[in-house]
């Protein structure tokens, strides 16, 4: 049997909210590894002189009309200068999309807070479950999770991404044969782990898969809601000093 492992963030504070939000999108730029290669999205060298800026990211839908906009993580608002009334998007949806906008037109560095841009390409990131009770969740997986986040040789970043402080976004690689939404990875959170000196939330990620058959790797990105767990966790610890999050597969 496979040794568990645990991938962990530490949460941590800033007094500069700037330098949090040049940390989160330094940090950002390396974890859109893995979502590039979840979405199968190429990009085409340019010469040095093409002011055209392509890029991926994920953020949450926070307007709707007269123009979609996304408001990423980092707190910048991506607003698409595009119709996007066939995607049939919704006010709250997290998305992950690719952009473009011209340089030349648009000065970006680490004060702006809006950019108007072009979006070709974009998906809404399903919600996954979190069970959280007294269990662990093993007897609910019958398929293997290959990866979390984007390898090891990038062990030293995070491997999932803390969104809020209620929300976590989780890169998952699994082997599937042709439907990738027949695999489903629940997160469970077990209550009688927690002690009243923690300070460490530890979640398990179980795969389930509905195939009888694996053809090749794929995987997905899964939001988690885990307000629940952050619940039992306060009602149990006695300071409800949160420092990390562990997430074991």
């Amino acid at each position: 049997m496979e040794r568990v492992r645990c991938y962990s963030i530490l949460l941590s504070k800033f007094a500069n909210s700037n330098i949090y939000r040049t940390m989160k999108m330094a940090k950002f730029k390396i974890w859109m590894v893995a979502l590039t290669l979840i979405m199968g999205v190429s990009f085409t060298s340019c010469m040095d002189s093409d002011p055209t800026v392509t890029d991926i990211t994920l953020g949450q839908v926070t307007e709707i009309f007269p123009s979609t906009v996304i408001t990423a993580p980092y707190g910048i608002k991506f607003t698409a200068v595009n119709s996007l009334v066939d995607k049939n998007l919704t006010y709250g949806d997290y998305v992950q999309f690719q952009y473009s906008y011209n340089s030349d037109e648009q000065q970006v560095d680490q004060n702006t807070k809006n950019i108007n841009v072009t979006i070709p390409y974009i998906e809404v990131i399903k919600t996954g479950n979190v069970i959280v009770g007294n269990s662990k969740g093993e007897e609910e997986e019958n398929a293997t999770i290959l990866q979390i986040g984007y390898g090891s040789q990038n062990a030293s970043q995070a491997q999932f991404m803390y969104y809020d402080k209620n929300t976590l976004v989780v890169p998952i690689y699994f082997l599937a044969k042709k439907e990738k939404d027949s695999h489903s990875c629940s997160l469970y959170c077990n209550v009688e782990e927690i002690k009243d000196t923690d300070t460490e939330l530890k979640f398990y990620l179980r795969h389930y898969s509905q195939e009888e058959e694996v053809a090749e790797q794929t995987g997905y990105n899964r939001i988690y809601r885990i307000t629940e767990a952050l619940s039992a966790f306060k009602g149990i610890t006695k300071n409800f000093l949160l420092k990390s999050y562990y997430l074991c597969k």
